[in-house]
């Protein structure tokens, strides 16, 4: 009969003072948010928001099923919105901020050509938002449709007006 040599891992008990629970679990939220965060400052801080949460709600530490892994789970998600927090936000080129009617194209009669190759919704949803410079919702409602259909059929009239514009009308839409 095989012996098991392994000593069974048993859950510590639940920490029944805040400063039981910070001497129990504090190298294991240290840990975990160096980790993530990589600097030991960031994770100091990390790690006592962690613990501000856990004291903020103790009745959902004692219904956890398992204390260790709702605490690693809460300084987890702590180091990660401390993260987010700090990454900067990226401005978007004017380009791509504001669209607006297009200025000039390369070849205007080949563009021309191509727009009457489309279908009369098609080009009329390529009009609206390359040449009036229409924003997807505006589209909508112009269109009585919900924006995720505009969007899908905007994407699908793109790749026919491309395939016709370089010549490729045989393939599929």
């Amino acid at each position: 009969m095989p012996v098991d040599t392994h000593a069974p891992k048993v859950e510590p008990r639940s920490a029944s003072s805040p400063k039981e629970l910070v001497d129990t679990y504090f190298m294991d939220v240290y840990s975990i948010c160096f980790r993530i965060l990589g600097r030991p400052q960031d994770a100091e801080d990390a790690a006592q928001e962690t613990f501000l949460a856990l004291f903020r709600t103790p009745d959902k530490l004692a219904a956890a099923a398992s204390a260790r892994a709702w605490v690693t789970a809460i300084a987890r998600n702590t180091a990660i919105s401390m993260i987010r927090s700090r990454r900067p936000a990226v401005p978007l080129p004017e380009a791509a901020a504001a669209p607006g009617p297009i200025r000039e194209p390369v070849d205007r009669e080949r563009l021309h050509v191509a727009l009457a190759g489309l279908s009369e919704d098609d080009r009329h949803l390529v009009q609206m938002r390359f040449l009036e410079g229409r924003s997807p919702n505006e589209m909508a409602v112009a269109s009585g449709r919900t924006s995720g259909s505009v969007a899908t059929a905007l994407c699908r009239a793109l790749g026919r007006l491309r395939r016709i514009y370089h010549g490729r009308r045989d393939e599929p839409s």
